[in-house]
């Protein structure tokens, strides 16, 4: 049995900026409401297509998804692995 994970936590600051605190404890600032909702789901995004098993292009949309948004908020490392993640979805590893 796969363990539950959670969202990372989201916020709406007195400026009314949005923003995602990530695995390190570190808030990060979001163009966007919709932005900080794709950085917060990274960590469901991430179980669910590491449960894929046959070629299943809706995952591999939503892990590419998420990686261009963490390149967008200079989280590369995180990037280059949900992109390697979305091709293993796609069947091409």
């Amino acid at each position: 049995m796969t363990k539950k994970v959670e969202p990372l936590p989201l916020r709406q600051s007195d400026d009314g900026t949005w923003e995602v605190k990530n695995d390190r404890g570190i808030w990060i600032k979001c163009e966007n409401e919709e932005d900080a909702k794709i950085l917060s789901n990274a960590p469901i995004v991430l179980q669910e297509g590491s449960e894929v098993f046959y070629p299943n292009e809706k995952a591999a949309a939503m892990l590419d998804r998420t990686a261009e948004k963490m390149e967008q908020y200079n989280m590369r490392s995180g990037s280059r692995y949900f992109r390697a993640m979305a091709e293993r979805a796609r069947g091409n590893r």
